[in-house]
């Protein structure tokens, strides 16, 4: 499938860099990633479009820069740019089952943690316990669930 080139600027330890990249990569879509810190040309480009800043993620699209973007801003972008463009629509999908079971972690851990401290203020230790520690082992579940969602998905 041939797409308009999406070329994205990042750092190392870039927590936004890096859930850019996650994102996109679990909606399918190709980019070209050059690390600004290896590339001092590609620093010289983030510069050009981030107000002489090194700011990243950058990414650009058909020419047009877009400093520190969302996943879906940069499809937005990137079907503008090629209105054709088509992703594969299983990635797609499981993008947004993993999205699902980080909603649902989150609120089925924090139900059980809360639960289990209103039960440890109410004298309950025991049962109160069981439930703090049993929101830790739901966080792990879902935590193990959805990595290896995100590797079936890679490969």
């Amino acid at each position: 499938m041939a797409q308009t080139p999406v070329t994205l600027y990042w750092r190392p330890g870039c927590p936004y860099c890096k859930r850019l990249r996650r994102d996109l990569r679990s909606m399918g879509l190709r980019t070209h990633e050059i690390n600004i810190w290896t590339d001092s040309s590609a620093a010289a480009v983030v510069r050009g479009y981030a107000d002489g800043n090194e700011t990243v993620p950058t990414v650009v699209i058909d020419g047009r820069g877009h400093v520190n973007p969302t996943a879906d801003a940069v499809l937005d972008h990137a079907r503008a740019a090629d209105p054709g463009l088509t992703l594969d629509l299983d990635l797609v999908r499981s993008a947004g089952r993993v999205l699902m079971l980080r909603r649902a972690q989150g609120l089925l851990a924090a139900a059980l943690a809360v639960a289990g401290f209103v039960l440890l203020g109410a004298g309950d230790p025991a049962v109160g316990g069981a439930l703090e520690a049993a929101a830790a082992l739901v966080y792990m579940a879902f935590r193990i669930a959805i990595s290896r969602m995100m590797r079936i998905t890679a490969a």
